[in-house]
């Protein structure tokens, strides 16, 4: 399929909302993969949960951290403006603007100084962690 195609799909299933589509998989993989490599402990399944009902079901005794699931929530913001800006050009200044909505919310006072959100991240990602550990030893 042409990638002119399929960000058509995308975006006429976005206007009509319903579930089951190539829009509402994209939204699902995207955040889950995303939050995924930054260290985040939701599920596929909790990732669902927060885009279809706006909740979150866990299994057991298990501790959704609250950063998490606003950057999952934030996510699904994001791929939407994302489309909805897709034919402007992209610039450091739409970067950052991906950038403020997806943290929306998520930093502390004392995390932003690793963020600084007038530039661009200064900290690593925990598979840039991961990484660098395992090329130590």
């Amino acid at each position: 399929m042409e990638v002119s195609k399929i960000r058509q799909a995308l975006i006429e299933q976005k206007n009509i909302g319903l579930s089951g589509n190539l829009y509402h998989k994209t939204q699902l993989d995207f955040a889950y993969n995303t939050n995924y490599i930054e260290g985040s402990t939701i599920t596929p399944d909790e990732t669902a949960n927060i885009y279809d009902t706006g909740t979150i079901l866990t299994t057991g005794d298990k501790v959704i951290v609250l950063k998490d699931a606003i950057e999952t929530k934030n996510h699904f913001t994001l791929f939407k403006y994302m489309l909805d800006t897709i034919e402007e050009p992209l610039t450091e200044n739409i970067i950052k603007k991906f950038h403020f909505i997806l943290k929306d919310g998520t930093l502390t006072l004392e995390e932003k100084n690793g963020f600084m959100l007038e530039n661009i991240k200064q900290r690593k990602t925990l598979l840039a962690q991961l990484q660098q550990q395992t090329q130590m030893k």
